[in-house]
């Protein structure tokens, strides 16, 4: 389906036909604000925050998605444009420190939250929540891995917002290595009052070769390489979380994957069960249809085209309500 571009962002100016600005009118001009604060900074072309926005108030409410971890808004793009079409409004921030390059164009991974200040993700949560809730309807949040966690976050700490999808969110590592590496720096984080957590911000990591050279293209525009400290900031995040979850009054919608390479099942199931089991709805796609982690973008799916079914069940839960299940149910 071709879309044209999103449109500019337009609102009525204060005292139109004698009229104070609504506060739609100051929503769009915060995000007005946002976007021209982003633009003096060195990004990475097609890092930048997205919206798109229908000149009245959308009939639908409004979309907050926020990309993966390393990655960008992008990832949201094609979502995005059949949502506003759908009628809604889609705001798409960019995440905490991501898509930045230094002087030389190269990447720049050094802004990346750690676990020292991945708070700071929850101030990002709460802010872009503060921006967008006014511009009309009902909020619904929606996140792939790290992003998932945020929209979780802000679903759980503010009640107002209706829906969340969560497409493989990253509560804490797979490979168990590093989530036995994760949980006993986290203990130790707790004997010696956060002096174990700067130790991971020296371990590097990367994406791989091929990755890295997107990355330099321009082609996948975010981070090929980052540290464990950002990780573990991540998972710092999906651990509140899941403690969180019972304060959730958001209907939660997951979507998990049996070849996640990245996202814990069992952190998964965890989540479903504490936000109200049943009640939520869990889309689970089997390890015979090999659906990456990153699942949301077609440039992503590894040649899978799952894509459209997955963007067609999103639309379907977020327009009538319907949870989309399939698969065991976590018990």
């Amino acid at each position: 389906m071709n879309l044209p571009p999103p449109p500019a962002i337009v609102h009525h100016l204060p005292g139109k036909l004698g009229m104070p600005p609504s506060a739609r009118d100051r929503a769009i001009t915060g995000l007005e604000a946002e976007l021209a604060a982003e633009r003096k900074l060195p990004l990475q072309q097609g890092a930048e925050s997205l919206v798109y926005l229908h000149p009245e108030a959308p009939k639908r409410g409004t979309l907050i998605m926020f990309h993966g971890f390393t990655a960008g808004t992008w990832q949201f793009e094609p979502l995005a444009k059949l949502a506003y079409a759908a009628g809604y409004d889609v705001y798409i921030p960019r995440l905490p420190g991501h898509g930045l390059k230094d002087a030389k164009g190269a990447e720049d991974p050094s802004q990346l939250l750690t676990g020292l200040n991945w708070r700071q993700y929850q101030t990002f949560g709460d802010h872009t929540y503060a921006l967008a809730k006014d511009l009309g309807g009902s909020v619904s949040t929606l996140g792939l891995s790290v992003g998932g966690n945020v929209a979780l976050d802000v679903a759980e700490r503010h009640p107002e917002v209706s829906h969340v999808v969560a497409y493989a969110p990253f509560l804490w590592p797979r490979e168990q290595r590093v989530q036995k590496l994760f949980f006993a720096t986290h203990a130790a984080d707790i004997a010696t009052h956060g002096k174990a957590a700067p130790f991971l911000n020296g371990l590097t990591y990367s994406w791989g070769e091929e990755c890295r050279l997107d990355t330099a293209a321009g082609k996948r525009p975010g981070h090929s390489m980052f540290y464990g400290g950002n990780a573990y900031g991540a998972t710092e995040l999906g651990w509140q979380v899941i403690a969180n979850a019972p304060k959730m009054q958001a209907t939660l919608q997951l979507f998990a994957t049996g070849v996640d390479d990245a996202a814990d099942e069992d952190a998964l199931k965890a989540l479903y069960k504490g936000a109200g089991g049943a009640r939520n709805g869990w889309y689970y796609f089997p390890v015979e249809e090999g659906i990456p982690h990153p699942m949301v973008h077609p440039m992503e799916d590894k040649g899978k085209g799952q894509c459209p079914k997955l963007y067609e069940l999103t639309m379907r839960f977020l327009e009538t309500d319907e949870l989309q299940n399939r698969g065991e149910l976590p018990r």
